[in-house]
């Protein structure tokens, strides 16, 4: 029997999932805050098992078209000296490829394939559910009542509808701040090898990721709130890297000036359980890894492949459905969530002696080991890979 599910957030996750179970024949509507959807958006690094999911859903090609070249990064002190080289070639040999990709890029792959096959609401939010047997009455912002068997919550790392229907779920403050950027314009730097600055509490990744274009990431330490955070975007982004080359600081004045910048304070979303009744949490808003685990949006892709899955093999007891995908989820939260944490206190030491102990061990490793370092902690299971609960 064919199921009615909302699904509220219109992102890589929910996109992904809508896809999934239109395919399955189900009636999918989508919400989406937002007024419209834009390509904007920042890289990332979309992995193996989520390249194969998207390949299943058709969209390999599609996908392929909107990546960006990746071929080499060295990861630098702030002097600029080399701490190691790597191929991206050699990396990817012993696990399937990773894409480099705009956010939005990805967006755009999955939203042109989607929107005549599903209703997707814009400016559409959850204001209030109740609950009525096995199904669920969704209020939106509208005064539209909906009526679903499932409600998907995929609003992302701020989700409103988890805060108010998942109240043991928190969200912990990694006390790190994001800032991504674009910047349309000519550069100098070679398309295709980046630069990973590592330095006392701060990492600054500089991507060209075309002749006219080039993206920034950094990472900084920061105790602060979001709020007055925000006010200070681009005298943190100047300030923070004084003392780096003339080229590295030419390069940020300009993205303060000219270009698309993206700020937020990170966080990482603990939720005991991603099911309450018939509403059920995916993507970040359920289990936010963050981007330093390095399987934000692979997690997000794969989480709603799980979701589908199980639906699938359950389609007349949601319930179970439900069930079994927060059971392969969890312990692979914890595992990405760990990744990330990992990854902080490495690549962002918070001293001079643990930078210079990173810097050493980092330097001295064999490319076998460097290999290892970065392909391990994203390297799945064969039961998870086709969704086997133990």
């Amino acid at each position: 029997m064919k199921k009615n599910i909302v699904i509220s957030g219109g992102g890589i996750a929910g996109l992904s999932a809508a896809k999934l179970l239109s395919k399955q024949g189900h009636k999918v509507t989508v919400l989406e805050r937002a007024a419209s959807f834009s390509k904007s958006g920042f890289l990332i690094s979309l992995k193996s098992f989520g390249i194969r999911i998207m390949d299943e859903l058709g969209l390999a090609e599609q996908l392929q078209q909107a990546s960006s070249p990746s071929e080499f990064v060295n990861f630098r002190e702030s002097n600029d000296t080399i701490i190691q080289g790597l191929s991206y070639e050699k990396m990817n040999e012993n696990i399937e490829r990773s894409v480099l990709i705009t956010r939005g890029g990805l967006h755009h792959v999955l939203y042109n394939d989607l929107k005549h096959e599903v209703d997707i609401l814009f400016s559409s939010y959850v204001e209030k559910l109740t609950y009525d047997e096995n199904k669920v009455k969704i209020s939106l912002n509208n005064r539209t009542v909906l009526g679903a068997d499932l409600l998907i919550v995929s609003e992302g790392l701020r989700s409103t509808t988890r805060q108010n229907y998942f109240p043991e779920s928190t969200v912990e403050d990694f006390n790190v701040l994001y800032m991504g950027g674009r910047l349309k314009e000519p550069h100098s730097y070679e398309v295709g090898k980046f630069n990973i600055y590592i330095d006392v509490n701060k990492m600054l990744s500089i991507y060209p990721i075309a002749s006219d274009e080039i993206a920034i990431q950094c990472y900084i330490h920061d105790k602060g709130d979001p709020a007055s955070i925000q006010n200070k975007a681009n005298e943190i982004l100047k300030t923070s890297f004084i003392g780096y080359n003339e080229n590295v600081q030419h390069l940020l004045d300009r993205f303060v000036n000219n270009g698309l910048m993206f700020l937020d304070k990170m966080g990482m979303v603990k939720s005991p359980s991603l099911v309450n009744r018939n509403v059920v949490l995916l993507g970040d808003a359920g289990y936010c890894p963050t981007a330093l685990s390095g399987m934000g949006a692979s997690l997000s892709i794969y989480g709603a492949k799980a979701l589908a899955h199980f639906i699938h093999e359950n389609p007349n007891d949601l319930k179970t459905a439900c069930a079994n995908y927060d059971t392969i989820m969890q312990p692979m939260i914890q595992k990405f969530q760990g990744n990330a944490k990992n990854n902080s206190a490495s690549f962002i030491p918070d001293n001079e002696e643990k930078l210079k102990r990173f810097v050493h061990s980092f330097r001295s490793a064999s490319h076998a080991d460097v290999q290892k370092i970065m392909t391990d902690p994203i390297v799945l299971t064969e039961d998870q890979l086709n969704f086997k609960i133990n």
